[in-house]
């Protein structure tokens, strides 16, 4: 029989839309060429194995990924997972295989996933998937490419294969009996691969038994009662047959326990609760009452103590970025039968009722109604009791759970009449609301279909929620478990954090690591997922970052949900590796402190400007210092300012030139959104400076909140890459050089003293035919060595060429940004407009009168201050301070230019209001002034 069972295609649509545009005919999806070059930063797509027994040490390659120079380590998410560098012996010394490890995985790392990076001469890589499991393991025997020539695999055995190139198909034979319930199951996009298997099984008579795709978040996944003893047939291919280094996959053939789902699909945070896992060979399971395709489930009842921290989220498999704001843990069932799939377990919000299909239930609140659409045309519902003019969130989590889903929410008021008769009124019909907007920029798709709806009461009583998926009349399935939570408002957030790759602005993105040379920054995109309303301000830091690595203050403010760290490394910051943490911090409504630690995020491959990315959430935030120094760095010397609406913001900005860098610098603001009436200046700073100064104009409409921003730069860099393996190829050479005369000098020697025992006269003939033999033993022998000895010199020569060319000055882009400048925006006790005489014009020696009228506004009622604060660069114009009294709305300011006044038209010239205003106000009013002779 062939099937897909609960098939989710998005993934697969998106491909296959590429291939076709493609032609069909040569096809990458893999590493689009990048527009334009960065500094080197180590980068991983693929490594293999992707995972090994627990208690066993495996071999790992890395197989593909860009920058690998000098791969020293690998860094894995659990401190259980150990890597050292395989070596070789090479002339007698230990020399390391290239991006080639030895990982021992501890006893006590639990089975799971995990991620692992490489960390070379350019830094820490992004992270890539790390499979831990209790099986025994092994790589696929190439040719396994046709039936005949399968790679066989035991029972209860992992493979880890590679679809090596195009049109590859693989194939794997493994043995069962008769009535065997045994799992067939293909880890591929779940370890970050592109793949989108496809396996079939035959069973022994040839026959095709079954055919699956993406039925377990975007793998197959096969559960099979065999029919007959004898030798089955897995055969496994990419849906479009595409094929190279990144396409890992790997394939489980068990019969250990597999779970579908657990109910509930959640619980309560530091307590021990009984759970069912609903699945498949469960030792001491029971037939349940639910099946998938025909095929009964088995259920077990578990013991489960969950952590006690409500906030955090640990993915059992691999998370998609629309489940980022959700809370859970890995759960991993350690049955008799060894270790079961990885599954995420959700964090309550309040007391959880299960639906019980016979009745409706009662909720009290804060709660959890959990339950399944188990089969076509179901609907649930539940009820609670409500308070007239109260406000209840109600929001489904479904997709957000991982599960294919579009759940609906309807909303009823429950009325009786005297007799006890009930009639509903209709208050709402909810689907698919964005709970969350696509807070990452087509990057890290945020979005989802699960429904919210903040509602408030109309009247004390009763009230009854039904939930349906939005195809309910097509569509059903026993793992389409939701939970739906309803509570009163309780305003909060989550936080992801997405490195990515240095790069112009709209030009897509790439997997990154967060790697700092000395005299570096490195940006990072936060993103704040608000719940029921929350509109505070979430104060950003980052904590575990070592000596010589700074953060200045980044804030979202009301209203907006993303903003951008730049970690800053002084040139005195020493190599360092290891995980930090962003944290966010905030003030609720009702006083209470809120702190939350970000939840990772990663890009899985490159992707064009406007093409929505493969990402994850990654299971780690890891920081490298490199022993490399930037060849720039651009400093915003102000970091933070209040400003009331109406304010001009000057900001000094440097650019640290070294190495014998001099290039002119291109710096354009980013950050400030277009809505936010906040105008900036880019500018370029020219060959041979270093300073410029810079305007950022608080318009008077501009929106009140907190703004981060920042100046990335553009620049054409000379750069040479790693000259420090020419200096060490350099000695390797002197050294074969030195053993290359030195195996000269011997073979003379040799040559010599054989020469000398022919002429002597002292020896008889026998004696002369002895030592001549051995002479020419030894002739032989310093030959070899000689030969040896060229042929590493040769070598040594070739390296010291290609180490030269490797490291010659080549002209790349650089995009590297400025440390941040942090913009508060307050709102403006009055508005000041200047009616200027003349149009500015100003003679040295003269004055002009200027009148100002100032509008109060936001309630001010108090006087007002005008000054004329003169910018850098300005010298020589004055005009005295005046007072706009409380009953006053206008002045006129005399404005006056000296002998010696800078001449020509005066930049950055502002009339400055100030008032008492909650503190301090400063409102500005731009005046254009040219002071001529």
């Amino acid at each position: 029989m062939t099937h897909t069972r609960f098939f989710d295609g998005r993934r697969l649509v998106a491909k296959l839309v590429c291939f076709l545009a493609a032609g069909i005919g040569t096809f990458s999806l893999i590493n689009p060429p990048a527009a334009e070059a960065q500094l080197p930063q180590t980068t991983i797509y693929a490594l293999f194995p992707s995972g090994g027994q627990k208690g066993q040490t495996v071999e790992v390659r890395v197989t593909d990924g860009k920058d690998l120079d000098e791969l020293d380590g690998l860094w894995f998410s659990h401190p259980g997972i150990k890597a050292v560098t395989k070596t070789q012996d090479s002339n007698g010394k230990k020399v390391p295989v290239a991006n080639t490890f030895l990982v021992t995985i501890g006893n006590d790392v639990p089975a799971g996933v995990y991620d692992v990076r490489a960390h070379g001469l350019f830094g820490i890589s992004n992270p890539r998937s790390f499979v831990v499991g209790d099986l025994p393991e092994k790589a696929e025997a190439e040719p396994n490419n046709t039936p005949a020539q399968p790679t066989a695999m035991a029972m209860d055995s992992v493979i880890n294969a590679t679809l090596q190139s195009a049109t590859d198909v693989d194939y794997f034979s493994f043995p069962g009996k008769k009535g065997e319930k045994v799992s067939v199951n293909c880890r591929a996009a779940r370890i970050d691969s592109p793949m989108v298997a496809l396996v079939e099984v035959y069973g022994p008579d040839q026959r095709r038994l079954v055919s699956e795709r993406d039925t377990f978040r975007h793998d197959p996944y096969i559960n099979l009662t065999l029919t007959q003893d004898g030798t089955y047939l897995v055969k496994v291919h990419d849906l479009t047959y595409s094929g190279g280094a990144q396409y890992i996959y790997r394939l489980g053939v068990h019969k250990k326990p597999h779970i579908e789902f657990i109910m509930p699909p959640s619980g309560t945070p530091g307590a021990t609760e009984q759970f069912t896992l609903y699945g498949y060979n469960l030792p001491g399971g029971k037939l349940s009452d639910w099946s998938i395709d025909d095929k009964p489930l088995q259920e077990v009842q578990v013991s489960v103590a969950l952590p006690a921290k409500a906030t955090t989220l640990e993915m059992g498999e691999q998370g998609f970025p629309h489940e980022v704001s959700a809370d859970g843990f890995s759960y991993v069932w350690n049955s008799p039968a060894g270790s079961s799939n990885p599954m995420t377990i959700y964090f309550a919000d309040g007391k959880i009722i299960r639906d019980e299909q016979t009745k409706e239930e009662t909720l009290t609140l804060p709660g959890e109604f959990v339950g399944q659409f188990e089969a076509k045309n179901d609907t649930d519902a539940f009820r609670f009791q409500g308070k007239a003019k109260q406000k209840y969130s109600i929001e489904v989590f479904g997709q957000r759970n991982g599960i294919v889903m579009d759940p609906v929410i309807v909303v009823d008021q429950v009325i009786k009449d005297k007799d006890g008769k009930e009639t509903f009124k209709r208050i709402a019909n909810v689907g698919a609301t964005s709970v969350f907007p696509d807070l990452g920029d087509k990057l890290f798709d945020t979005r989802t279909d699960d429904p919210y709806y903040l509602f408030t009461a109309p009247a004390d009583g009763e009230y009854r929620v039904t939930l349906r998926d939005l195809q309910f009349e097509t569509r059903g399935h026993p793992r389409m478990v939701y939970r739906a939570v309803i509570r009163e408002p309780k305003p909060d957030f989550r936080l992801a954090a997405l490195p990515l790759y240095p790069q112009a602005v709209n030009t897509g993105g790439s997997p990154a690591g967060i790697t700092l040379r000395k005299g570096d920054s490195f940006k990072i995109d936060i993103m704040a997922l608000k719940q029921d309303g929350f509109n505070e301000t979430i104060e950003l830091s980052v904590k575990g970052l070592p000596a010589g690595v700074s953060c200045k203050a980044a804030t979202i403010g009301p209203g907006d949900n993303t903003a951008e760290m730049i970690l800053t490394a002084d040139e005195s910051a020493k190599p360092w590796s290891g995980p930090i943490e962003i944290v966010g911090t905030a003030t609720a409504a009702d006083s209470k402190k809120l702190e939350r630690v970000a939840r990772a995020a990663t890009v899985l491959r490159p992707v064009a400007n406007n093409i929505r990315a493969e990402a994850r959430i990654a299971r780690s935030l890891v920081l490298s210092v490199i022993d490399e120094v930037a060849p720039y760095q651009v400093v915003a010397d102000v970091a933070e300012v209040k400003a009331n609406q109406g304010r001009q913001i000057l900001v000094p900005v440097k650019v640290l030139k070294r190495t014998g860098f001099d290039e002119a610098v291109a710096l354009a603001w980013n950050g400030v959104p277009k809505n936010s009436n906040i105008t900036t200046q880019n500018k370029t700073i020219a060959k041979g400076k270093q300073d410029e100064l810079f305007q950022v104009f608080v318009k008077e409409n501009a929106k009140p909140g907190v703004y981060t921003t920042y100046l990335q730069s553009t620049v054409d860099v000379s750069y040479r890459r790693n000259p420090a393996q020419v200096d060490e190829a350099k000695k390797e050479q002197a050294e074969a050089d030195k053993k290359l005369k030195d195996a000269q000098a011997a073979l003379a020697a040799a040559k010599k003293k054989r020469e000398e025992i022919a002429k002597a006269s002292d020896k008889t003939a026998e004696q002369k035919k002895t030592e001549q033999a051995k002479a020419d033993e030894e002739i032989k022998t310093a030959d070899a060595q000689v030969k040896a000895a060229d042929a590493a010199k040769k070598a040594a020569d070739k390296k010291v060429a290609d180490a030269e060319k490797a490291a010659a000055p080549k002209k790349i882009k650089v995009y590297a940004p400025s440390t941040p400048l942090v913009i508060r925006v307050q709102p403006a006790p009055v508005t000041l407009s200047l009616n200027v005489p003349g149009g500015g014009a100003l003679k040295k020696g003269a004055s002009i009168d200027v009148k100002a009228t100032i509008k109060r506004i936001n309630d001010f009622k108090g006087p007002v201050e005008l000054t004329l604060p003169l910018p850098p660069g300005v010298a020589g114009v004055t005009a005295e301070t005046v007072q706009i009294p409380a009953d006053k709305t206008e002045v006129i300011i005399p404005i006056k230019a000296a002998a010696d006044a800078t001449e020509g038209d005066l930049a950055n010239m502002v009339v400055r209001a100030k008032a008492d205003f909650s503190g301090e106000a400063l409102v500005d009013a731009p005046i254009k002034l040219k002071v001529t002779k």
